[in-house]
């Protein structure tokens, strides 16, 4: 079955006779009667008795009338005949966003990786760098305590370039052959 149907509400096969319909609509009605409710009763239950009152009301409305029944008979069938169509579609509908989720979580993953791995190489670059910056310097050391010379031509150097760049000395021209 799809739900809970009028026929339900009324305790009646779907093959109930229209005597045996008033039947059990009189008995519901008077097993759910909202006055038949204590005086106590939470204005909770009260409601919820009611609610249960309407449905049987609305039930009897539509069995009671052969048109009504009928027309209710064919949506109920139809109704159990597509319940498994739908359920199909709605498996598909499950399966297509599972699917969807995993490939989205993936490419959030290897994102994250990519990340990861950039930052990686960043710091191993930045690392390398530092070592070949103290590794020149290592080396500069080196030939300056060899050589101390060295170093006062260099001075010398700098402070040549950084006068010409200045403009304070004339570069020179040289001819090309």
């Amino acid at each position: 079955m799809v739900g809970l149907t009028l026929y339900d509400v009324l305790a009646i096969p779907t093959t109930a006779s229209t005597d045996d319909v008033r039947r059990a609509y009189k008995q519901k009605a008077l097993e759910t009667h909202p006055d038949k409710l204590e005086p106590t009763v939470s204005e909770q239950e009260r409601r919820a008795a009611e609610g249960r009152f309407r449905n049987v009301c609305e039930a009897f409305e539509v069995l009671s009338d052969l048109v009504k029944r009928k027309a209710y008979d064919d949506r109920i069938q139809l109704a159990q005949k597509n319940k498994k169509h739908w359920d199909e579609q709605h498996d598909k509908r499950v399966k297509t966003r599972e699917e969807w989720a995993r490939q989205v979580k993936e490419r959030s993953e290897a994102r994250m990786k990519e990340r990861a791995d950039f930052y990686e190489n960043l710091k191993r670059i930045k690392e390398e760098k530092q070592r070949y910056v103290e590794m020149v310097e290592l080396f500069y050391q080196e030939l300056r305590d060899c050589h101390p010379e060295w170093e006062s031509r260099r001075q010398a150097a700098l402070q040549w370039k950084e006068m010409a760049d200045k403009g304070q000395i004339p570069r020179r021209q040289t001819t090309r052959i």
